[in-house]
């Protein structure tokens, strides 16, 4: 370890100064709208406390840089970085697409609003992590990506999820091959979920599911583990016709065990991962997509 990158995010509180200039200005707009500023003064403030809590725990004879979020796309990693997140979970998903093997030490800002299940450690716990990583006593938990391998050409990483279906997310139109079967099928699309992306989407997608069905109090179906080589998929909102089934809804994608859809849409189709849909690759007619369990990780430190 010969630098510390901590990476963070501007609050709500910045947001709001940013868009109105000044805080005089932001407070005018949010009380107009008959809210109070106060939560988003409180917020700002916490998450600027845990901040420098973090920062006075890290020792003074190691290199520190600090980022936003909006530097991340310029910003060059190198090896023997340790990167310390501090935020929602979001945050952390965001950042894993630009690391290779540096170690992630994961920080929740304040337990009480940040509902972070990534998360791990709390800000007065750094200053122990550093020291375990300075003495290789830490322990690593390495998390894998969902790979979308587009035309055997352009390859697209997720650690949460991939989506295959259309900007609008309208009615898609595809063949679906998976263990050894096929069919065409009309759907809003379909998610593939890491472990990771078992507390994001594939989850509001199982809610969804047991409150339709009647069985919300009941326990949800089971997600593959946060460190499980195994993907879960749905198609959402299959819809039967007489040239489209329902009979592939859903399954489990394992090493060998791939899912490949081919688009029959001539506009509109399109691939994303993580729920950032700016960064959609085009998914035209007859260009096919396979989905694989990655042969990448990301290495979160763990307690």
């Amino acid at each position: 370890m010969e630098r510390i990158v901590v990476v963070s995010k501007s609050t709500r509180l910045e947001e709001l100064v940013r868009e109105h200039l000044t805080l005089s200005a932001a407070k005018f707009h949010v009380e107009s709208l008959g809210q109070s500023i106060a939560d988003y003064l409180l917020e700002n403030a916490t998450y600027k406390e845990s901040l420098a809590e973090i920062r006075k725990q890290i020792p003074n004879d190691i290199a520190v840089v600090a980022i936003t979020r909006e530097n991340l796309p310029d910003f060059l990693f190198r090896k023997t970085d340790l990167v310390i997140v501090c935020g929602p979970d979001g945050l952390f998903v965001n950042v894993a697409k630009y690391l290779d093997t540096q170690p992630v030490l994961t920080v929740n800002p304040d337990k009480k609003t940040v509902a972070g299940v990534l998360m791990l450690f709390e800000p007065g716990m750094v200053g122990k992590v550093i020291t375990q990583v300075k003495t290789g006593t830490h322990r690593i938990q390495s998390l894998p990506f969902v790979k979308a391998c587009i035309d055997n050409d352009q390859v697209i990483w997720g650690i949460n999820d991939i989506f295959i279906g259309r900007k609008d997310h309208g009615s898609a139109r595809y063949k679906l091959s998976y263990a050894r079967q096929e069919e065409r099928q009309s759907s809003s699309g379909i998610i593939v979920s890491t472990g990771v992306g078992g507390t994001g989407w594939m989850r509001s997608v199982q809610i969804m599911i047991a409150g339709i069905s009647g069985k919300s109090s009941g326990k949800l179906a089971t997600l593959p583990q946060i460190e499980s080589n195994e993907l879960v998929f749905v198609v959402r909102e299959p819809f039967p016709s007489p040239s489209t089934g329902v009979s592939m809804i859903t399954g489990r994608i394992t090493p060998g065990k791939p899912l490949t859809v081919i688009s029959e849409m001539p506009d509109g189709g399109c691939i994303f991962s993580d729920g950032i849909l700016e960064k959609a690759v085009a998914w035209k007619a007859g260009s096919s997509v396979i989905i694989s369990v990655g042969d990448r990780y990301v290495q979160r430190i763990i307690p």
